[in-house]
């Protein structure tokens, strides 16, 4: 075995582990290109197992020429392979190759191999060749002046793929400077095997080497760029994964908002349907409550008054509360005026005090505060929740006194008005506190609680511009914060309702005639007799086909219409209107105690019509019916 020997099967060996794992690589997407290169570890292979059987052959062995001219056909398809791997296009096609390569390479691939099966490559004779530095003597055969001739056609194809090399670090392309120097030790190898196979140079082949030279910087780049896109796809996916989580937490998110909209919906028209249940009995309550009002005067009787006062004062709370649940599905312009939040502590304290546990001591700290811009009654509902709620949470027991609950103003750091409300109870539980303001979420189940309260509170301090925070102390209980821009700094989308509904008294020197239609028969009752006693003519139906069947034969000078009924609805009933006697549409009047379908609320909100909510005072509602007779616009 000698040193021949030993090299061609230490670069057969490399050569066929680079094959093998460029081919595979060759099976990526992008990495097409690359199975031209393994053709190139592949003919190198080929190259190197000639090289290794004919060291082992026996001097004197006939026919030696079959392993030069193999050799130097397998050189052409290597020299060829070099090319297609430079010039080809990234998705290694052979359409992809440059025309004038691909020319190159089948004219090249054709004369050597034409020139190897002929055989005129080899000369007849053969030499003994002697290297006694290193112990070789072998005999080898010798290239004829075609041989020579074709011998340079496979280092012209390696010199064009080392310019196309050079022109690729031209470009900036990275880890071209090593292939650069492999390609020049492989040139100098080829070089060396052209002259010892010329009989001009008496030493080894060292094309093996040459060959190990420019492969392995060659798969050293491919496999760095193979890192490097391994490094790149682990950071888009890492990016993907990262996309993918934020799409996931906007989609989790769209569907919360989704699940929160269909609940503020379903509240919506909870609170249009409670809204119209109880506005109707308030109307009647409130005109009987003015009839009261007036024997009481006459009888001068003050403790009446002072009752029936205190009535009109519930019923506007009552009327107050159902609004504010609307408002907060669907905002409606109220007018804001500078407020006083210690006046606003001071009403609710009054308010709360009858429910204040027996034993409970309440610390007040009223410090100056700025003004702030609202709505006075609505901002009072807003500190009442929660003072209502600690005292209800805060503990008690007959011999040991509880822990006392404070309500301060006092003025932020950023200039907004606050009120903090501290309570000695038991505090929020912790997977409820970061929900505490949304519909249905509630500390008090079990006493009935239903959540709406805070629910609501935060929709109007939201919409006064402020927050409102809740928090559990350190040392037992919680706290309420309520925080408002002071009123030079409050930016809220609030303005003054439209003048249309703010109608004044009009004079008027006759009877006037009205039709009333209104389902419900305590209401209609009391809604007649007030207007009688305000010198107005009404007739009254409960059915709206009713109605329009008296006007056949009857007229009138304004038509009042419920707008929730059975059967016949408010805009079921304008429309009729409109065909039968379209100057009674143009002045009619709605009255309303909430609309809970689309079709109601696009009817009320169309200008076509004057809208008033119940409950509406009799003098208010007396007022609006006159105007409409002098003007038939709502």
């Amino acid at each position: 075995m000698n040193i021949m020997f030993v090299v061609a099967v230490v670069s057969l060996t490399l050569q066929v582990g680079m094959t093998a794992a460029l081919l595979i690589l060759g099976q990526a997407p992008r990495w097409r290109r690359v199975r031209w290169f393994g053709a190139v570890a592949c003919t190198a292979a080929c190259y190197s197992a000639v090289d290794m059987v004919a060291a082992l052959r026996a001097p004197g062995s006939p026919d030696v020429s079959w392993s030069l001219r193999l050799n130097l056909f397998i050189a052409t398809l290597h020299g060829a392979s070099w090319m297609l791997f430079t010039y080809a296009g990234r998705d290694g096609g052979w359409s992809s190759v440059p025309v004038w390569v691909r020319r190159v390479i089948t004219v090249a691939v054709l004369v050597a191999g034409a020139g190897s099966l002929s055989g005129l490559v080899a000369a007849p004779q053969r030499e003994m060749l002697e290297v006694p530095s290193l112990g070789i003597s072998y005999e080898r055969p010798v290239l004829s002046p075609l041989g020579n001739a074709l011998g340079v056609v496979p280092f012209l194809l390696l010199l064009i793929s080392m310019i196309g090399v050079w022109q690729d670090r031209r470009r900036g392309v990275q880890g071209t400077t090593p292939v650069l120097i492999g390609f020049v030790l492989f040139l100098a190898a080829a070089v060396e095997e052209l002259l010892v196979a010329s009989g001009v140079v008496q030493f080894i082949f060292l094309g093996d080497l040459g060959y190990v030279c420019v492969v392995v910087p060659v798969t050293l780049q491919i496999f760095s760029r193979f890192r490097d896109d391994a490094n790149q796809l682990d950071q888009i996916t890492d990016q993907l994964a990262e996309e993918v989580q934020r799409r996931t937490d906007e989609r989790d998110r769209a569907r919360e908002q989704v699940v929160e909209e269909q609940r503020l919906a379903a509240l919506g028209r909870l609170a249009a349907g409670v809204g119209h249940e109880i506005n109707n009995p308030l109307q009647y309550l409130r005109f009987s409550l003015e009839e009261l009002r007036e024997l009481a005067q006459r009888a001068n009787d003050a403790d009446a008054l002072d009752t029936i006062d205190r009535s009109f004062e519930g019923v506007d709370r009552i009327r107050q509360v159902v609004e504010d649940l609307r408002t907060y599905v669907r905002p409606r312009a109220v007018e804001m005026v500078p407020v006083d939040l210690r006046e606003v502590v001071r009403a609710a304290l009054r308010v709360s005090t009858p429910q204040a546990r027996q034993g409970l001591t309440v610390i007040t700290e009223l410090n100056d505060v700025p003004m702030v811009l609202g709505h006075e009654g609505r901002l009072v509902q807003v500190v009442l929740n929660p003072l209502v709620n600690a005292m209800q949470s805060t503990p008690h027991a007959a011999n040991e006194p509880s822990a006392p609950l404070i309500v301060r103003t006092r003025t932020t750091p950023r200039g907004w008005a606050q009120v903090e409300i501290v309570d000695g109870g038991p505090g929020f539980p912790p997977d409820v506190i970061s929900r505490l303001g949304e519909p249905y979420v509630t500390t008090r189940s079990e006493q009935g609680g239903t959540g709406l309260g805070l629910f609501v509170s935060r929709g109007i301090v939201e919409a006064h511009g402020g927050t409102m925070y809740f928090e559990n102390n350190v040392g037992g209980g919680a706290t309420v914060r309520i925080e408002l821009p002071n009123a030079d700094a409050a930016s809220v989308a609030f303005s003054t309702p439209p003048a249309g509904h703010r109608v004044a008294p009009v004079p008027t020197d006759g009877a006037l005639r009205v039709l009333l239609v209104e389902d419900d028969v305590d209401a209609m009752r009391a809604l007649l007799r007030g207007l009688q006693a305000e010198q107005i003519v009404a007739t009254g139906f409960t059915k709206g086909q009713e109605a329009i069947a008296w006007l056949e034969h009857n007229a009138v000078d304004v038509v009042v219409t419920d707008l929730m009924m059975p059967g016949m609805s408010g805009w079921e009933f304008a429309a009729e209107l409109a065909q039968r006697h379209p100057q009674l549409r143009q002045t009619l009047v709605v009255l309303t105690g909430g609309a809970s379908t689309p079709e109601a609320e696009a009817f009320a909100a169309s200008g076509t019509v004057l809208v008033l909510d119940k409950p509406i005072g009799r003098a208010a509602l007396s007022a609006a019916i006159r105007s409409r007779t002098q003007s038939g616009t709502p």
